[in-house]
């Protein structure tokens, strides 16, 4: 049990600091005999990095299994990016599921995230559909664990949950990939965190939750406590952390395991240069997410992967100029006379699509002009939307009050006020500037939009013929509809005219993240491995802060989320099974 079970705040820890256990630290690049002689400043069975969903679902799990514990957050608050979020979690086979009697076949959903997550590899009739055995067995657990954990933290108490129907609309949620045949329960998949009474609480009463219980464990929770080097025994295995606090150094000792989940690095604007294929200008992560699991496992020999990924979302570019850390990026432009256009003032995608997958389109690349053409979009709507559109979305809003909201009465003086911001702000875009024929293709591109929507029919990129695209564009609009601006009486609900005279609107959308998801790889059971592919004693890693094991696939509503509790779980319960491990140590 815990050395030091009263600890539960920073200002503790002077306090409770135990002298005794001999250790050995240097560098592992040097002989063994030449470190030095110290002492862990605390003790326990497991140390678990980070305070988020990933972190606390480990946490939780270890100790309803009679493990000592102790969490360690960087952040002087709690809850990592998980607080921020709506708590969505996206869960196969779920109890809600099976108590409508929905079947959610282990075998199709394996073999629909598999096409997801690896589309150049996908072979429907290929020996683990056409990935490598390491990877499907990465995707397999996920499926086989995410029910067993859900029912695990309603069981314990560790948190409540419900299925999601899509707040306000009150059905259930579609996939973010709905139509291919491999899925074969495209809707319904998703959970949400409640509250006593069945509320939804969102992330930080998820987050709240998850610390009672573990304050329930006499678990301590330390926050400002960074952790700065994995320690290391003689034969390579993790055994303890080295932490910046505000008293200085010190050194905890996991004596099963140091299980890690710090988050991504979408606020590493280095680690973005070098990984993303674009600039990411903004996150609505938590300003700690600054990939610091990449440096610290490198040190000790992790393999990494996908550290070009990412879980994206485009921003409103003059918000994330101003604080890269947004309040919540653009998810799904809102109402129907609504589109997007690039630089040519032209469209190229379906407006309609996931967040995830539609942000992709900021890194499409013009080998003739070798530029990004999308890079920078801009969203295009007129009054309709600004009447229509709920005020409270969960997106930035889209008023004309709103500085980052450039006007115009005709569609000639809206190009030109683009222009004139574009402009304006182009030094901090890298002379970024609109081609010189913006102005007429807007007019082109608005007058065959307005065609397709009186038709139902978008020839160019399908917009509304697939279930998300109408149920999601709904979610994230929450229309209400006046006699002016009555309900679209059109073919296709997601595609309506923009209307005959402005005025216009435009916002300029940016590349974005919610969070990255590469690093170290883990395996089937959560253990960093090395590049052998084989476990590196004592190191676990679940959440943002490793190579996603369904890579950038977002399967659906909370597809972040379900795979970070999951894999926490997955790591606290082999966490568990594991012995102590001696405490002679060296520093990576």
């Amino acid at each position: 049990m815990a050395d030091q079970k009263k600890i539960s705040r920073r200002q503790a820890l002077g306090a409770a600091l135990a002298g005794g256990t001999a250790v050995t630290l240097g560098s592992a690049t040097h002989a063994e005999g030449a470190a030095a002689q110290i002492s862990w400043d605390l003790e326990t069975d497991i140390v678990c990095v980070g305070s988020g969903a990933a972190s606390l679902s480990a946490a939780s799990t270890a100790a309803a299994g009679g493990a000592s514990v102790i969490v360690l957050e960087k952040a002087a608050v709690l809850g990592g990016t998980t607080a921020k979020s709506g708590a969505v979690i996206w869960i196969p086979n779920h109890f809600g599921l099976k108590a409508r009697g929905i079947d959610d076949p282990r075998e199709a959903c394996i073999q629909f995230l598999s096409r997801y997550a690896f589309p150049t590899l996908y072979s429907p009739d290929a020996p683990y559909f056409g990935l490598s055995e390491f990877d499907y067995e990465r995707i397999a657990a996920f499926y086989d664990n995410g029910s067993m954990a859900v029912d695990f933290f309603r069981a314990e108490g560790i948190f409540q949950l419900a299925e999601w129907r899509m707040w306000g609309l009150d059905q259930p949620a579609v996939d973010y990939l709905e139509h291919v045949p491999e899925n074969m329960t495209p809707t319904g998949r998703p959970l949400a965190a409640v509250d006593e009474e069945g509320v939804f609480c969102w992330g930080i009463g998820m987050i709240q939750q998850m610390v009672a219980f573990l304050g329930k464990r006499d678990v301590p929770i330390l926050t400002e406590h960074a952790v700065r080097e994995l320690l290391t025994d003689a034969t390579g295995a993790v055994i303890g952390v080295l932490v910046e606090t505000p008293d200085g150094l010190k050194r905890v000792r996991g004596r099963q395991a140091v299980i890690v989940a710090t988050g991504g690095y979408a606020h590493n604007t280095d680690m973005i240069q070098r990984y993303q294929e674009v600039f990411a200008y903004g996150s609505c992560a938590m300003p700690s997410s600054q990939g610091d699991f990449i440096p610290l496992a490198s040190r000790v020999g992790a393999q990494m992967g996908n550290l070009h990924g990412a879980w994206r979302c485009g921003v409103v570019l003059e918000q994330a100029l101003e604080n890269r850390s947004v309040g919540t990026g653009l998810f799904v432009p809102p109402g129907d006379s609504i589109l997007l256009v690039n630089r040519f003032g032209q469209r190229f995608v379906n407006e309609h699509r996931n967040y995830n997958d539609r942000s992709r389109s900021h890194a499409t690349f013009d080998p003739n002009r070798v530029e990004f053409p999308n890079e920078f979009q801009f969203m295009v709507y007129d009054q309709r939307i600004v009447e229509t559109v709920a005020e409270q979305n969960g997106q930035p809003p889209i008023k004309p009050a709103e500085s980052y909201v450039i006007s115009g009465q005709t569609l000639s003086d809206l190009a030109q006020n683009i222009a004139a911001r574009v402009e304006a702000l182009a030094p901090r875009l890298g002379g970024y500037e609109l081609d010189k024929s913006f102005a007429q293709n807007l007019k082109d591109t608005v007058q065959s939009f307005n065609q397709y929507a009186v038709k139902g029919h978008d020839p160019d990129f399908g917009r509304g013929e697939l279930p998300y695209d109408n149920a999601w564009q709904q979610l994230w609009a929450l229309p209400t509809y006046t006699e002016t601006h009555p309900a679209n009486p059109h073919p296709n609900l997601s595609l309506h005219p923009l209307a005959a005279e402005g005025p216009y609107y435009a916002i300029i959308l940016a590349p974005g993240l919610l969070d990255t998801n590469g690093g170290p790889l883990t395996d089937s059971s959560a253990r960093v491995v090395d590049k052998d592919f084989q476990p590196i004693p004592g190191l676990y890693g679940a959440g943002n802060c490793i190579c996603a094991p369904t890579r950038n696939a977002y399967a659906g509503a909370g597809g972040t989320l379900g795979p970070a509790l999951t894999y926490g779980y997955i790591a606290g319960k082999h966490a568990l099974t594991q012995g102590a491990r001696n405490s002679d140590s060296r520093s990576a």
